[in-house]
């Protein structure tokens, strides 16, 4: 029998969200809550509570991500967002490939923080090829880090269905990606050269970055700040400001600040910040 969510066993639930993963659940997210929990255990069976009481005693690692796949929404698509992709192709691809900015060993690293099902980490592939000559021979690496096993699932196999190729110009899409046979249903899959340049982790933003590599020329931690409360946003960005080299840019999404911070950014555009 499944019953009902309370506010009581909500609170609960905001508890661990928040010391676990720094999540801010407001009351607003009630619904969205129940309804997913309560398609979760017609599958696995059992209560809400018990549910509960068992993430609060004796969870496992495996119980902890279904967990989070169960608050949080993963939605992304091809180039979200473009003023972000223009800044680069503008500030940093062009200028590389003109030879009027460095990178010492011809390397530029680049992080997606939080890149759900893949989208911005293969966009931003896809971006490098177009605008860096191959004869330059650069290295341009990019790690696309999640903490959603769903999410990443999605993301190392890099088949996207017809619907989730929005925000891909035709052009790009006969130049980067190819018919996926094996698709339950008709589907497009990144090209070799797309998925040599992007590498997947598991990774808690609440954790110490230090084991995702580095330092990086650019991260992007967009549209996931909205789920922290500000003492939590701080933390994170942080964070990432110590993965940066140094002049590196910060790209949050386009309505998140980090003006009210306490943080060694100056803003270079709008929601795009260069680490002081």
């Amino acid at each position: 029998m499944i019953d009902t969510l309370t506010e009581p066993l909500f609170e609960r639930i905001a508890r661990i969200a928040r010391s676990r993963w720094g999540l801010a659940l407001h009351a607003r997210k009630f619904s969205l809550v129940q309804n997913r929990l309560t398609t979760h255990l017609r599958k696995s069976g059992g209560t809400i509570e018990a549910w509960v009481q068992r993430i609060e005693r004796t969870p496992t690692d495996a119980d902890m991500l279904v967990f989070f796949d169960i608050l949080s929404t993963n939605v992304t698509s091809f180039f979200r967002d473009p003023t972000h992709f223009g800044f680069l192709e503008r500030e940093l691809w062009t200028p590389l490939a003109r030879g009027t900015r460095t990178a010492a060993g011809r390397k530029i690293r680049i992080w997606s923080a939080a890149c759900s099902n893949g989208a911005e980490p293969y966009s931003l592939a896809m971006q490098a090829r177009e605008c860096l000559p191959p004869e330059q021979k650069w290295e341009v690496k990019i790690l696309g880090s999640d903490l959603s096993t769903k999410a990443l699932t999605a993301a190392r196999s890099g088949v996207y269905a017809e619907s989730q190729l929005a925000g891909l110009a035709p052009e790009r899409r006969k130049r980067w990606l190819l018919p996926a046979p094996k698709a339950t249903e008709p589907g497009w899959s990144v090209r070799p050269e797309l998925r040599e340049m992007v590498e997947f982790r598991q990774h808690n933003l609440m954790d110490s970055p230090n084991s995702m590599g580095g330092p990086f020329d650019c991260i992007l931690l967009r549209n996931c700040m909205i789920y922290f409360d500000r003492e939590t946003r701080e933390e994170v960005v942080l964070r990432m400001h110590s993965m940066l080299k140094p002049a590196g840019w910060l790209i949050v999404g386009s309505a998140e600040t980090l003006s009210s911070l306490k943080v060694p950014f100056k803003t270079a555009s709008a929601s795009i910040y260069v680490k002081e």
